[in-house]
């Protein structure tokens, strides 16, 4: 390669960093493979993963100019293991939860030639939700070492920085974990100039799990760590000395900032009055969110939640009286979700959904009339039905009801909530939930025993000519049931025998569901029941809701030991009990006759889901 050609098309050195995050490492490997750009050396640091990711990167080994797979001592070092071998003129990172677009490098390298004096180029950059759908696009201003010791932000995987600069600056500084690139931005810009481009040439993902979200705290402390550095460094400290205010300022309303997006709106609104007094102008820039931790503050965060938040409806289901109006209502205290209440029950009131429903256990599949799909899709876009609802009042209680869907449907609307449907009866129908609506699904499981011990004190027979009358369903799911499902109408099974034949046939359905759609996520009752704070953060990480103090209160409440063992019969649907109590309170409502019958009835299911010592 000629000289000329070399300057025109340098080597670009892009280094990933990886640890645990499979979901999304192809992705942003293929973003660089597929770069139009053709003098590119790729480098993968991966912290010896555990969940798969080690797999991922050797399927495309060939095409990469070096990977490892080892531990080490977190993304500052890893990224620096890369930079030390890279060899082009022009180096960058790129997380592996993020992606470049097509054309970025080509046009990272002409702004780098185009700018001699330039030690970092950077792009406008978009955020992206965990499924890829863009939902922001944030477009940066040239900005000048003033502004970046007063926290004007760049998103890391828009840059492009020349080697010999990074070198002189001294690569990342292991003593940061959030702000480690801004340390980093602030350095090269004491080595020469930024340069902004007005072009959107990488994405960001969103997350539960992203670094902002996990650990909000974080970025405060580390941006009062940089000014105190800024203080002692030698050519910074005479323009810190002049503006200490506004770097300050600027560092509170930082650290607000990523409080409020982690749903801390107290801490959040603290550290924005705090901003206020050190430097105003830091604050009115930034009125909106001050204005939003204020209202989270006084307890109305559900007006506008944090943008990046998956817009997936959720949908609760299981069997009924395994639990699903607690899991429901205990994710319903995220503030982040219209909860809607069995819309497939047979008595499900008209205003919510717009559609008779024939049948207990109604299956909706693909080929259903249209008018099922346009109907849940009205109700997904919380459009309350209030002249329905009005023709089909009957009592106050009614009146009430219909006033408490209304509000929650008129709020859903303001607040972009996602909705989440709480419907046991919905079991059979996952896939259509799955395909034709996009819901996140979760399906409860509760011991046998458990469930059908709660069928027994409140008396409910289930009457399996409901499901018979289905044929579709009988053919998709229950052809293998058919013989015992006509036995027990034919003998009049007991209420218990009943429970036990329904349970059965909901879970080995729940079990091939999950077998068929991986991404379905499968609880266990009892195993919330035992850690319900612990194994609820869980399902919020997975289900992107942040789990906020709000969320913690309410669960704490609605499962401490001070709360009643049993639910009265006269508010079957109560949510407050003492979970731990609760597990065993089969053993008690149950006779071992009756215990016997039901294990004999679930075993081969029942054995997917508990061990022989959670009969005893």
């Amino acid at each position: 390669m000629s000289a000329t050609a070399s300057k025109s098309k340098p080597l670009v050195s892009i280094i990933t960093p990886s640890f645990n995050q499979a979901e999304f490492l192809e992705d942003t490997l293929l973003s660089v493979l597929n770069q139009d750009y053709g003098n590119v050396e790729y480098l993968v640091v991966d912290g010896e993963s555990t969940d798969g990711s080690a797999a991922i990167i050797e399927k495309y080994a060939e095409r990469l100019s070096w990977w490892v797979s080892e531990p080490d001592g977190g993304q500052a070092e890893a990224i620096n293991k890369g930079m030390q071998r890279a060899k082009g003129e022009i180096v960058a990172w790129l997380n592996s939860d993020d992606i470049y677009y097509l054309d970025a490098i080509a046009q990272a390298v002409n702004a780098i030639n185009s700018n001699p004096d330039a030690s970092m180029v950077y792009g406008n950059l978009d955020s992206i939700r965990r499924d890829g759908s863009r939902f922001n696009t944030i477009r940066y201003q040239p900005y000048s070492l003033d502004e970046l010791l007063s926290f004007r932000m760049i998103g890391q995987p828009s840059v492009f920085m020349r080697r010999n600069m990074l070198k002189r600056s001294g690569f990342l500084d292991l003593n940061y974990d959030y702000l480690l690139d801004h340390h980093l931005w602030i350095r090269l810009a004491q080595q020469g100039n930024l340069v902004h481009i007005d072009r959107t040439w990488a994405a960001a993902r969103h997350h539960s799990g992203a670094k902002n979200r996990a650990m909000a705290a974080g970025f405060g402390q580390e941006a009062f760590q940089i000014l105190d550095w800024a203080k002692k460094d030698n050519t910074l400290s005479p323009a810190f000395s002049r503006k200490s205010f506004r770097y300050q300022g600027g560092a509170s309303r930082l650290e607000a900032r990523y409080l409020l997006e982690a749903g801390q709106s107290q801490s959040a609104l603290r550290a924005y009055l705090k901003a206020f007094f050190l430097s105003p102008i830091e604050l009115l820039r930034h009125w909106r969110r001050f204005l939003l931790a204020l209202l989270s503050a006084m307890g109305l965060s559900w007006l506008r939640p944090e943008p990046y938040e998956s817009q997936r409806p959720i949908l609760v289901t299981g069997m009924h009286r395994s639990g699903t109006s607690w899991v429901g209502r205990m994710l319903n205290l995220s503030q982040r979700t219209a909860y809607i209440s069995e819309p497939l029950n047979v008595l499900h009131r008209r205003g919510v959904l717009d559609l008779e429903v024939k049948h207990w256990y109604q299956y909706v599949h693909n080929v259903r009339p249209a008018e099922f799909t346009q109907a849940f899709r009205r109700m997904l876009k919380l459009r309350y039905k209030l002249g329905k609802e009005m023709l089909s009042l009957r009592s106050d209680r009614d009146l009430l009801r219909m006033m408490r869907d209304a509000f929650v449907f008129l709020r859903g609307r303001i607040a972009r909530q996602r909705p989440l449907l709480k419907d046991p009866f919905a079991l059979f129908s996952v896939p259509w939930f799955l395909d034709e609506l996009g819901c996140e699904v979760v399906i409860v499981v509760r011991h046998p025993a458990a469930a059908v011990s709660s069928l027994k004190r409140l008396g409910w027979k289930f009457d399996f000519k409901d499901l018979l009358a289905q044929d579709k369903l009988m053919e998709d799911w229950l052809t293998p049931f058919r013989n015992e499902i006509e036995a027990s109408i034919n003998e009049e099974s007991s209420l218990v025998e009943q429970g036990a034949l329904l349970w059965r046939m909901l879970y080995h359905t729940a079990h091939q569901l999950k077998e068929r759609y991986p991404a379905v996520r499968l609880v266990r009752h009892e195993d919330l029941s035992r850690q319900p704070l612990l194994e609820f953060e869980q399902l919020y990480l997975d289900l992107e809701l942040p789990f906020s103090k709000h969320a913690r209160r309410g669960i704490e409440r609605a499962t401490e030991a001070t709360n009643p063992e049993e639910v009265s019969l006269r508010s079957i649907y109560a949510t407050k009990l003492d979970s731990l109590a609760n597990l065993f309170n089969w053993k008690k409502r149950l006779t071992d006759e009756e215990i016997r019958r039901i294990r004999e009835i679930t075993s081969d299911v029942a054995e997917l889901y508990y061990a022989e010592e959670e009969w005893n």
